[in-house]
């Protein structure tokens, strides 16, 4: 088991790639402190897994990121590791949202969320002398979407939050090098998730998703899982600031 004994702590844990990242850990003998902001399904997750620790929890508030970190602290004794998976996309701000209101809420819990859990954590994993940090990105951070999907006028923010995420993860993992810290994110092509299946439900969209993808179909969320829990491990001991695409050859195009 290569995460065995250490401590994780996963947001946006109660669904999509982040439920799969709790599977996942558990599997590789971590203790994981799951997080998220919907209480329903996180109790959910713990009458399935009750190993784990939950802590209900906004990661664009700065009190609630301290919080989570103080609560695997106290709960386990230190932090290894964090997986920022929390994220959403204009689709979950709400038809009546204004152009503003959808930037502001995707820029606040993608990148403002990613950048407070991590300032906590590293607070933590200082004190250790040593840590992983994984950021959840997307192949979006790299590319525009594509004109044959309907998710963008231009001013969809969601490309912009992960291109921003991709920087952050080369700023933070130089400057934390040399303190044994590693920082690195995972940017997948299109998954199956709760964020996606809304679209994912429309035929036409569907196919016209898959056939951007050399492989031929969308990822898994436990696919994404077990790259995150690679760079978690010391298997990538030397990986730092790096943002590694598990697209299907996506980009490769």
């Amino acid at each position: 088991m290569r995460l065995k004994d250490k401590v994780a702590i996963i947001t946006g844990a109660a669904s999509g790639i982040g439920k799969a990242c709790v599977v996942k850990f558990i599997e590789e003998g971590a203790h994981v402190v799951a997080t998220d902001i919907n209480e329903f399904s996180l109790d959910e997750l713990k009458t399935v897994h009750p190993t784990i620790k939950t802590v209900v929890g906004n990661v664009a508030h700065l009190a609630d990121t301290q919080r989570i970190v103080e609560a695997a602290i106290d709960a386990v004794g230190t932090l290894d590791i964090l997986v920022n998976s929390a994220g959403i996309t204009p689709r979950n701000v709400g038809p009546d949202a204004t152009l503003e209101e959808r930037w502001d809420a995707v820029i606040e819990v993608n990148l403002k969320g990613t950048m407070l859990m991590s300032h906590a954590a590293v607070e933590a994993m200082r004190k250790a002398g040593s840590g992983s940090i994984i950021n959840l990105g997307s192949i979006m951070g790299s590319v525009g979407y594509p004109t044959t999907l309907p998710f963008t006028d231009g001013f969809n923010p969601y490309p912009s939050s992960k291109g921003a995420i991709a920087q952050f993860t080369k700023d933070l993992g130089v400057r934390l090098a040399s303190e044994g810290i590693r920082v690195n994110a995972v940017c997948p092509g299109f998954v199956y998730t709760s964020l996606t299946e809304n679209v994912t439900q429309n035929p036409t969209t569907h196919k016209t998703m898959t056939e951007l993808h050399p492989m031929g179909r969308l990822g898994e969320a436990k696919e994404i899982a077990a790259v995150i829990a690679f760079l978690a491990s010391e298997e990538a001991s030397f990986v730092t600031g790096a943002n590694w695409l598990v697209d299907g050859g996506y980009t490769a195009q």
